[in-house]
C-alpha cells in the first residue's frame, strides 16, 4: 500500500529537485553500533542475532518517512510499510537473497525468518521480490569489521531503495561493536535522516526488552 507524495508541500522539494538529475546521487554513512545489549537479549530469549538486528533495523526504517519513499514510474510514492531482502550464505560458499516480511514483534519475525532462510537457501536465487520497491536491500559481511563500504551498482539514479550492510562484531573494552553501512539516494533523503536512523536503531537495540514485550514460547 502506498500514497503519492505531494511534492509541492514536501519540505524537501528543492533538495529533491537539486539531486534527482545527478549521475551519482548516492551517499553512504558507516559507523559502529553498540550491540552489547541486543546480543545478551538474543541469548536470553533464544533468538537469532542476525534476524533480531534485521527486525530492529526495519522497525527503525519504518519510523522514518524518507526511508519509506520511493521513485516509481517517474513519481514519488510513500509506502505504509517496508520489508527486507538480505544476503544469505549457501553451503557452497556462494550467496543468494532471501525475503523477510516485516512482522509486529521480534519473536514472530524470528520464527518466520528462520522459515524464509531455509526456503531461500533451497532456491538459491537473486530474483527475490525484484519487482517490489517497498524494500530495503540488506547484506551481511560477518568476516570484516569494515570502516567503509562501496556497493556494486549500475549507477541508476532512479534507484531509490536504501541499502544497509552489517559487518563483523568487534569486542572493544567490554562492549560489542558492529559496523553498519547505510547507502541512500540524496534525492530522497539527507544526512539528517540517516543520522536519525543510527540514533533510533541504537535506542531500540539498547533496550530490546522494552520495545518488545513478547517472550519466546
Amino acid at each position: 500500500m502506498y500514497v503519492d507524495v505531494d511534492i509541492e508541500s514536501w519540505p524537501r522539494k528543492s533538495t529533491y529537485e537539486f539531486f534527482r538529475d545527478y549521475e551519482d546521487p548516492f551517499f553512504n554513512f558507516t559507523a559502529n553500533i553498540d550491540v552489547t545489549s541486543v546480543s545478551l537479549f538474543c541469548k536470553s530469549k533464544g533468538l537469532g542475532f542476525s534476524l533480531t538486528t534485521l527486525f530492529y533495523s526495519l522497525e527503525t526504517a519504518n519510523q522514518i518517512r524518507e526511508f519509506r519513499i520511493r521513485l516509481m514510474d517517474g513519481r514519488l510514492v510513500e509506502f505504509d510499510k517496508i520489508h527486507g531482502t538480505q544476503t544469505i550464505l549457501n553451503d557452497d560458499e556462494t550467496f543468494s537473497f532471501a525475503y523477510y516480511e516485516m512482522k509486529s514483534d521480534v519473536v514472530e519475525f524470528n520464527r518466520a525468518g528462520r522459515e524464509a532462510t531455509a526456503k531461500y537457501k533451497k532456491l538459491k536465487t537473486f530474483d527475490v521480490e525484484s519487482d517490489r520497491l517497498d524494500m530495503i536491500y540488506y547484506s551481511v559481511i560477518p568476516w570484516v569489521s569494515f570502516t567503509s563500504f562501496k556497493h556494486a551498482g549500475r549507477h541508476d539514479k532512479s534507484q531509490t531503495v536504501p541499502r544497509i550492510v552489517f559487518g563483523k562484531i568487534l569486542d572493544e573494552g567490554g562492549r560489542k561493536l558492529m559496523p553498519l553501512s547505510v547507502e541512500a539516494n540524496h534525492a530522497i533523503m539527507d544526512g539528517y535522516h540517516v543520522g536519525r536512523f543510527f540514533e533510533i536503531f541504537q535506542e531500540l537495540i539498547n533496550a530490546p526488552e522494552a520495545s518488545n514485550q513478547t517472550s519466546v514460547v
